[in-house]
């Protein structure tokens, strides 16, 4: 399975006109408001149907808390959609890829 498609991504087409961007994401690299990671590997999980499932380790992530530490959590792409899954069950929004 491929790796999620890099890009900007955000809630809607209007945003993404507005240049309000939630999710930015490449190679190595992801940026979310008061997060970001670099490092990242991706390895593929069991999703099914229109789901794909990926576990993401980033070896240097910065949030609030400030000092970079290492932190592991998911992407889910489902339709055109992409969402992040933290491990302590909290979901981002459904976000759109910007720009196709």
């Amino acid at each position: 399975m491929p790796r999620p498609l890099p890009g900007r991504y955000a809630l809607h087409a209007e945003a993404c006109a507005a240049k309000d961007i939630f999710l930015a994401l490449n190679a190595d690299r992801i940026d979310l408001p008061g997060f970001s990671c670099t490092g990242l590997t991706f390895k593929a999980e069991k999703g099914g149907g229109d789901r794909a499932l990926w576990a993401v380790a980033g070896q240097h992530c910065v949030g609030e808390e400030g000092a970079p530490v290492p932190r592991r959590f998911r992407l889910e792409a489902r339709g055109t959609s992409l969402r992040v899954l933290w491990p302590d069950g909290a979901l981002s929004a459904p976000l759109m890829r910007c720009g196709r």
